[in-house]
C-alpha cells in the first residue's frame, strides 16, 4: 500500500521536449506554473534534445527561480528528435495522469485541473482536450460539452483522431500507457504520434471530451510542421503517416470521421443541447443530448477528410 501511495502522490507528469525555443518556452512554463491545479500536483520534464542555442540556460534558470513546482531537467547527449525525448521522459514520470505538452503552445488556467476531474470521475483512461489552431482556425476541434465516448467508430468521429493525431490533445493515464507498452517510434521525425494516437484511442477503456480544456496550438515558422513545404524528407514522412492511419482504420473496420456540411442543434433554452442532426454528403445522423446516435444513414456517403 504504501508503494501505491508512493506512485500515485502526484496527480499530472508535464512532458516537453526542447529543441531551439529559448523565445518560447519561458511562457509556455509559465502556462503551467499559472494552472488552477496545485504545484504540488504536478511535475514539469523537460528533456533538451542538445538544443544549439539558448534553451538550455532559459529552462534551468526558470526552474531554479520557480522552486515550488518540481521541475526535472534531463539531457540528451546528440540531438534524437521528438520521439526519443518523449519516450526518455516517460520513464522518468511519477504522475497518475501524463500529457506530452509542446515547448511554444499555450493553454488555458483550468487545462490540467478539468481534465484530471473529468478522468477521475468517469474513470476514462483518456480525457481529451478541445484545440484552437492558430494558423488554421477551421482545422480547431473544440467540445462544448463533456461526452463519454466508447464505440470504436464514434472514437473517430468524435475525437477526430484519424486526422488530428497530436498527443498533445489528451491526458493519459499512465499505468494504461506502461500497460500496453506505449512508445513513439524514434525512427519517425514527422507526424510521430498520428498512428500511436489512433491506436492509443482505440486501446483505452473509454475516453471523455473535456470543453473546460483548451490547447492553443501556434504552429511557429520554425515547426516541424512548417518544414513540410520546404523538406520533401518531412512531407513524404507525412505522406507515410497518413497512409499508416488509413491502413490501420481498415484493419479495424473504422471509416474516417465525416466532416458535416450542416449542423442544426435544438437545445434547451439555449443551453443544454437536445437534438442534433447533422447532414453530410450523402447521409444524415441523428444524436440525442449530443452523447447517443439515434440513427445515422450512411447510403452513398462520400467521406471527407479532416486532415490539413
Amino acid at each position: 500500500m504504501i508503494f501505491f501511495i508512493y506512485i500515485y502522490s502526484m496527480k499530472v507528469s508535464i512532458i516537453i521536449p526542447a529543441y531551439n525555443c529559448e523565445n518560447y518556452i519561458a511562457q509556455t512554463l509559465a502556462g503551467i506554473y499559472g494552472q488552477t491545479m496545485a504545484r504540488s500536483d504536478m511535475e514539469i520534464i523537460v528533456c533538451l534534445d542538445a538544443p544549439t542555442d539558448g534553451t538550455a540556460d532559459v529552462v534551468r534558470t526558470w526552474a531554479a527561480a520557480h522552486p515550488d513546482i518540481k521541475t526535472h531537467v534531463i539531457e540528451n547527449t546528440e540531438n534524437r528528435g521528438v520521439s526519443y525525448s518523449r519516450n526518455a521522459a516517460v520513464r522518468v514520470a511519477r504522475g497518475e495522469f501524463i500529457h506530452f505538452m509542446d515547448s511554444d503552445d499555450f493553454i488555458n488556467a483550468d487545462f490540467y485541473q478539468a481534465l484530471y476531474n473529468a478522468a477521475v470521475r468517469t474513470g476514462a483512461d483518456v480525457a481529451v482536450a478541445s484545440f484552437k489552431y492558430q494558423r488554421q482556425p477551421h482545422n480547431s476541434v473544440v467540445f462544448d460539452m463533456e461526452t463519454v465516448v466508447a464505440n470504436p467508430q464514434d472514437r473517430v468521429d468524435v475525437v477526430r483522431t484519424d486526422a488530428h493525431g497530436m498527443m498533445w490533445r489528451y491526458l493519459v493515464r499512465r499505468m494504461f500507457w506502461e500497460a500496453h507498452n506505449f512508445e513513439f517510434p524514434e525512427d519517425v521525425r514527422f507526424c510521430e504520434d498520428w498512428l500511436l494516437a489512433n491506436q492509443m484511442i482505440q486501446t483505452a477503456n473509454m475516453l471523455v471530451t473535456v470543453p473546460g480544456a483548451v490547447y492553443e496550438y501556434m504552429c511557429r515558422d520554425n515547426s516541424l510542421m512548417m518544414r513540410v513545404g520546404r523538406d520533401a524528407a518531412y512531407a513524404a514522412a507525412g505522406e507515410n503517416a497518413a497512409r499508416a492511419v488509413d491502413a490501420f482504420l481498415a484493419e479495424n473496420n473504422l471509416r474516417p470521421h465525416l466532416r458535416a456540411e450542416m449542423v442544426m442543434d435544438w437545445r434547451l433554452f439555449g443551453g443544454v443541447r437536445i437534438v442534433t442532426v447533422a447532414h453530410f454528403a450523402g447521409g444524415i445522423m441523428v444524436r440525442l443530448f449530443g452523447k447517443w446516435t439515434l440513427f445515422k444513414v450512411t447510403r452513398n456517403y462520400k467521406y471527407i477528410r479532416g486532415r490539413k
